[in-house]
């Protein structure tokens, strides 16, 4: 039977390459988890406390032809679960460089940005179309916040190491970038459906 050798210049190689690797891979911590599930979580939360117990039409209270509903909100929200999950698995799929974090901008310039009270475009794939009926739209969120706070709570991936090109002043987005966009991302909408809820006509 043939024996295969790796030569000995080989295995040093990939041994010199792992360690470089594992000595600086570490940037995502155990503190980073938590933050993002806290924040995932919470943002969660406020979602069904924010839409328990509507009628159907509270739901679909539109304040005027240029505004969405709150199940337009949530159905938005649904979606973006689904490309930021996608984002985050392309990321994943690219070789780790740890050291790319230093081009990341800080979590506090998502968060500000999140923050701004100018109005934001929705991108054309997640403009909502309004076809689910009522708490369908929270299914279909819950559904996929669900799948991402459990894959944050269990990856051993590291986050801060997984890196998509951007432009600008944010060269480099991170997975853990991603999500602080992602939880940042809902308190804004949570803000619109409090606004929605105060309008003069909202149903009672």
């Amino acid at each position: 039977m043939a024996k295969f050798y790796i030569p000995l210049y080989y295995l040093l190689f990939f041994v010199a390459t792992n360690n470089s690797y594992s000595q600086t891979k570490y940037n995502w911590t155990e503190a980073d988890r938590k933050f993002l599930v806290d924040n995932l979580t919470r943002t969660k939360l406020e979602i069904i406390k924010e839409t328990q117990n509507l009628t159907p039409e509270q739901w679909a209270f539109r304040e005027d032809s240029t505004k969405w509903t709150i199940g337009e909100v949530l159905e938005h929200l649904g979606l973006y679960e689904r490309i930021f999950a996608q984002e985050a698995d392309i990321m994943l799929s690219s070789k780790p460089d740890p050291l790319l974090d230093s081009l990341s901008l800080p979590d506090t310039s998502y968060i500000n940005w999140m923050n701004d009270p100018s109005p934001h475009k929705a991108e054309w794939n997640a403009e909502p179309l309004g076809l689910m009926k009522e708490i369908d739209n929270l299914t279909f969120f819950l559904f996929g916040r669900n799948h991402i706070i459990d894959f944050i709570n269990n990856t051993t991936y590291d986050l801060k190491a997984h890196f998509t090109y951007r432009w600008g002043k944010e060269q480099r987005r991170s997975i853990l970038a991603l999500m602080v966009v992602h939880f940042g991302h809902t308190d804004r909408h949570l803000r619109q459906i409090d606004r929605i809820k105060k309008a003069t006509n909202f149903p009672k």
